[in-house]
């Protein structure tokens, strides 16, 4: 019955069938071992005797790496699917895109096998190697994909953006970000369909991962375009894949004084506690609040590698503490340095009048103030049009 779904799914080229039939964490896994012999030279026999040509080695490893699984061996589960993977990637070579869903589940499979065989091999005390060895192949497909001449109806490069997708998540794992580029440059001098034209599941997909690699290299804002397109696009039941959006979004935004909203606060309870009080103490201008919820949630910034952004959006609530003076003060265009000295010093941030002028030199420097300083005599001077502009300008 399992060869015979198998074969009537290759013969129609029906892609979505043949990758529900040899995905290994499936519905049909169960069954499938169920329904197999116990010796391994018998299951060879049958798919000899039953499998499409050119697909009973790729059969057979697939029923030796669920058994693997069933048995929680997942070294050997990955190197049995990894032996499947080399056979069809060798066949797609030849392949149109009907085998697309195909690739992508046996791909998914092969990480998903990585990291388990990985966390294996940590725990014999051996070093981690799988999810390397999984990139290259990724890899491989990836070029198998984006190097397709076939004509672009049944082209493999609709395949490119949802393969980068993996591989991207794949080097994020290994903390090899700088390879991102490489892949990044071969699209661009690839030929193409433009973004737009793939699904939005892979336009969404390769939004977030160019953004979050623009968040790193600190160029915010590709990163808050990129990351918003991706929040915009991912329907609220992936909730999950929303949260990692948010994790950069939020940061990128708070830059600017955008702040996240209550209502979004409420969907993800675990963001709230990074950002709640942060939220509050940028727009009032607290920086003692800023700096105690900046501390208590320091560990898990630093995890996310998004603690130096956050950081850096003190500036914010430093500029709101001063318009806030400028407010109470009857907007006069002339403020005495010692006046923002007194009101650092009300929220609990005890510093120097030198210290009050570098961080005035500092805000009219990079724009979030309009005038000058007079150090003699110890003066902010305002514009007199828009001294606080608006920080949309920031974005």
């Amino acid at each position: 019955m399992y060869l015979g779904q198998v074969n009537h799914g290759i013969l129609h080229e029906n892609g979505t069938k043949v990758a529900s039939f040899i995905q290994i964490f499936s519905k049909h896994t169960e069954k499938l071992l169920k329904d197999t012999p116990e010796e391994e030279w018998e299951i060879a026999q049958l798919c000899r005797e039953r499998a499409p040509a050119n697909w009973s080695d790729l059969i057979y490893n697939h029923v030796m790496a669920c058994r693997a699984v069933q048995n929680q061996d997942y070294i050997l589960a990955y190197a049995e699917h990894s032996n499947a993977v080399s056979t069809f990637l060798r066949e797609f070579q030849t392949h149109t895109n009907w085998s697309l869903e195909v690739l992508y589940v046996i791909m998914g499979d092969l990480r998903a096998l990585a990291v388990l065989a990985d966390k294996q091999l940590v725990s014999r005390g051996e070093r981690p190697s799988k999810l390397e060895d999984c990139a290259r192949a990724i890899n491989k497909a990836f070029t198998l994909c984006i190097t397709d001449r076939t004509p672009l109806e049944n082209s493999r490069r609709w395949g490119t953006y949802n393969i980068i997708g993996l591989l991207f998540r794949t080097y994020f794992k290994l903390k090899s970000h700088n390879l991102c580029k490489n892949i990044l440059r071969a699209v661009n001098a690839a030929v193409l369909p433009e973004l737009e034209e793939f699904p939005m599941a892979h336009q969404v997909t390769i939004r977030y991962y160019t953004g979050v690699l623009s968040f790193f290299n600190e160029d915010f804002k590709k990163a808050e375009t990129d990351l918003q397109f991706a929040i915009d696009h991912t329907p609220r039941k992936f909730h999950h894949n929303r949260r990692l959006i948010l994790h950069y979004l939020i940061p990128t935004r708070l830059l600017h004084g955008s702040l996240p909203s209550d209502e979004l606060l409420e969907e993800f309870p675990e963001l709230s506690g990074l950002y709640k009080s942060l939220a509050v103490a940028i727009k009032t201008g607290n920086l003692q609040l800023f700096d105690e919820t900046l501390n208590q949630g320091g560990s898990r910034l630093i995890g996310l590698g998004t603690y130096l952004t956050v950081e850096r959006s003190r500036v914010v609530a430093v500029r709101m503490l001063f318009k806030r003076v400028y407010l109470l003060t009857d907007r006069s265009n002339k403020q005495d340095v010692s006046t923002f000295q007194r009101a650092l010093a009300f929220v609990g941030v005890v510093v120097d009048d030198d210290e009050v002028e570098c961080m005035l030199a500092n805000m009219i420097y990079k724009g979030y103030i309009r005038g000058y300083l007079s150090h003699e005599k110890k003066v902010l001077v305002l514009s007199a049009k828009d001294p606080f502009p608006g920080l949309d300008s920031f974005k």
